[in-house]
C-alpha cells in the first residue's frame, strides 16, 4: 500500500490547455484585439502557440531566453508585429490572468477529496513557481499538499531523479512507498523510472505507448486512480 501520491500538475490535476486559452481570450478582450475581426483569432492563436513553444523550449534548455516574461513578450512580438509597449502590456495582462486561473482536469477535485485524508500528497512540476503556487491557491487546493516541488525553485527538472529526491525528503518516505501520476512520457514516465518510483500514466489523449514504455498503471480518467490505490474496487484499470 502506498503512503503518498505525487501528482504532476499541468494536464494532470489542472487543465493547462484550458487555463492558457482562457487567459489569452481575456487578455485579447481587455486590449481590444479581434473584437471586430473574430475570424483572425484562430490564426493568431495557432501562430502564437508555435512561437510560444519555440521560446519556451529555448528558455527551459538554457538558451538565450532568460525569463517567462521574455518568452511571452517575444511570442506576442513575433505573432502581432506591433510596438514593444503594446507587447509588454499584453505580457503583463496575460501573466496576471494565467496566475489567477485554475481549470481542473475532469474528476481532479473529487479525487483529491477522496485521497487527502488517506495519503500524504505531493506535486512535482516542471513549471514557473509563481504560476504554479498561485493557481493552486486559486483552486483552493494548495493546502492539501505536504510537498510542492517546482523545477525553477529547486534548479532541476523532470526527468532528472533529483527533483523526485527532494519530494521524497519532504514527504519523509521511501521510493517504494510513493506513487507518481503524470501525463508526460518524456518528463513523468522517464522521471519516475530514473527515480525508482512506481508510475501511473494518465493517458488523457489515449495515445499508443511505445513498446519500451511500461508504466506500472495506465488510466484514461483521473477517478480511475481510486481503483489503483485501493479506494474502490478495480474496474477497467490496465496494469502495465
Amino acid at each position: 500500500m502506498y503512503k503518498a501520491i505525487i501528482f504532476d500538475l499541468d494536464n494532470t490535476l489542472l487543465n493547462y490547455d484550458l487555463c492558457e486559452l482562457d487567459s489569452m481570450k481575456r487578455t485579447c478582450k481587455d486590449h481590444g484585439l479581434f473584437t471586430d475581426e473574430p475570424s483572425q483569432w484562430e490564426s493568431f492563436w495557432k501562430t502564437f502557440l508555435e512561437h510560444n513553444y519555440r521560446y519556451w523550449m529555448d528558455f527551459v534548455n538554457g538558451g538565450t531566453v532568460k525569463s517567462i516574461a521574455e518568452v511571452l513578450r517575444n511570442s506576442f512580438r513575433d505573432t502581432l508585429r506591433k510596438d514593444d509597449t503594446f507587447h509588454n502590456r499584453l505580457t503583463e495582462t496575460y501573466w496576471r490572468y494565467f496566475c489567477a486561473i485554475c481549470h481542473f482536469e475532469d474528476g481532479a477535485k473529487d479525487v483529491l477529496a477522496r485521497v487527502k485524508d488517506r495519503f500524504r500528497l505531493g506535486i512535482v512540476s516542471n513549471g514557473i513557481h509563481e504560476a504554479q503556487r498561485k493557481r493552486l491557491q486559486a483552486g483552493d487546493i494548495g493546502d492539501l499538499f505536504h510537498s510542492i516541488v517546482v523545477s525553477d525553485e529547486v534548479g532541476v527538472r523532470k526527468p532528472k531523479k533529483e527533483i523526485f529526491d527532494i519530494a521524497l525528503r519532504e514527504l519523509a518516505l521511501e521510493r517504494e512507498e510513493v506513487l507518481f501520476i503524470g501525463d508526460s512520457l518524456s518528463d513523468d514516465y522517464h522521471g519516475a523510472v530514473n527515480a525508482g518510483i512506481d508510475f501511473c500514466f494518465y493517458n488523457r489523449k489515449n495515445i499508443e505507448l511505445p513498446l519500451n514504455h511500461e508504466p506500472k498503471y495506465i488510466i484514461q480518467w483521473l477517478p480511475e486512480l481510486l481503483h489503483v490505490i485501493g479506494l474502490e474496487e478495480r474496474n477497467g484499470v490496465r496494469v502495465g
